[in-house]
């Protein structure tokens, strides 16, 4: 019998195995996945240096006694490509054409390897359009507002002077006197002569800044700073209470710089702290730049601060040819931006007798000296 059985059970296996696959879900083969690759990020190609050494150029070629000021910079991008493109008013000095003056900038650029773009009248004025030729295109790089020197807008250059570390010695204002300009002088709160100076100055018709001591980088040099000195590692009501009580320290002050500071500007924070107080007195600070870490310009926009910028320091080197050069330099710069800022030491004797030198000279070429309020924006 049980060969039956087995016998039966191997005629059903051969049922079930003849049984047509139809019955059974179809495989589809399948492929290999394929990861198609990601294309690589462009490098960004920065061609600035090429369009600022054209730029120059150009400004080169100007009439001797032109004066500029920079009316816009923003940088520009094509593809990979990367430049910036910065607009210029020139004032053209006394007796030069307009139409001359155009001829001299258009040959500068074509040597230097640009194009000119276009070239419009404006007015009794021009403007013209550089370009930078590159990879077969061509990069807008500047833009010049040409202006004859009898146009009513004419710039003027404006150059501001601070001298530091006032308070120790009266004569440190006789100094800053004889220059016979608008001058500012930052005092040092708490030294033997700080609220004397700062009367006597205000008298004289000089600006009074509060040049405020504060926390560098240089551990010997932070030690030296005395209390009322806004360090790094005080809290923000700390900080507001030592910028009120130098203020008091400097009466009639209208703004203030940093004495030092290259820790404390360089720390948003602080900044803050230091720029609200400077707020509540409706005052402007002036930054002395002593890191290119700086977070004063940026903080003061934040919170509505009217702030400066030192350009030039006049006399690190403090002999009469060093302060001489600087100053300059500072001219220079002025310009070529419209205005700038300079900083010297009311305690080294030569820095204000080179500029009251110096003043005639410039105010030939068209720059006077002003309140550095004047440019605190």
């Amino acid at each position: 019998m049980w060969l039956a059985v087995a016998a039966g059970a191997v005629a059903g296996l051969a049922f079930a195995c003849s049984r047509p696959p139809a019955e059974r879900p179809a495989q589809l083969p399948t492929s290999p996945r394929v990861e198609t690759p990601t294309p690589p990020v462009p490098a960004r190609l920065d061609v600035e240096p090429e369009a600022a050494a054209l730029r120059g150029k150009v400004l080169q070629a100007l009439p001797a006694g032109s004066r500029w000021e920079t009316l816009g910079s923003r940088s520009r991008q094509d593809g990979s490509v990367v430049w910036r493109h910065v607009r210029y008013r020139v004032q053209l000095p006394p007796g030069a054409n307009v139409k001359a003056a155009t001829g001299l900038l258009v040959k500068a650029a074509e040597d230097g390897g640009g194009v000119l773009l276009a070239s419009r009248p404006e007015g009794r004025g021009q403007v013209l359009e550089v370009g930078l030729e590159h990879g077969g295109r061509v990069l807008p790089v500047l833009q010049i507002h040409l202006w004859p020197s009898e146009d009513g807008s004419a710039l003027q250059v404006r150059v501001a002077v601070v001298l530091d570390d006032a308070g120790m010695r009266l004569e440190e204002l006789d100094r800053a006197r004889r220059v016979g300009r608008p001058l500012a002088l930052a005092i040092l709160p708490g030294l033997p002569y700080s609220e004397e100076l700062a009367r006597r100055a205000r008298e004289a018709g000089l600006e009074v800044l509060l040049h405020l001591p504060m926390e560098p980088e240089d551990p010997e040099l932070a030690s030296q700073l005395g209390g009322l000195a806004v360090r790094v590692d005080m809290p923000d009501e700390d900080i507001a209470r030592t910028v009120r009580a130098a203020l008091r320290a400097v009466p009639g002050a209208v703004g203030a710089n940093n004495h030092m500071g290259s820790k404390a500007t360089a720390n948003p924070r602080v900044m803050r702290a230091v720029l609200r107080a400077l707020r509540e007195e409706g005052m402007f600070f002036v930054d002395s730049r002593t890191t290119p870490k700086s977070a004063a310009e940026v903080v003061a926009k934040e919170l509505g601060v009217r702030v400066a910028r030192r350009v030039v320091f006049l006399d690190n080197d403090p002999s009469p040819e060093a302060v001489r050069t600087q100053i300059r330099e500072l001219v220079d710069y002025a310009r070529r931006h419209g205005s700038a800022v300079g900083i010297g030491h009311a305690n080294r004797p030569h820095t204000a007798e080179v500029l009251a030198e110096m003043v005639p000279e410039m105010e030939r070429s068209g720059v006077r000296l002003v309140r550095v309020s004047e440019l605190a924006r």
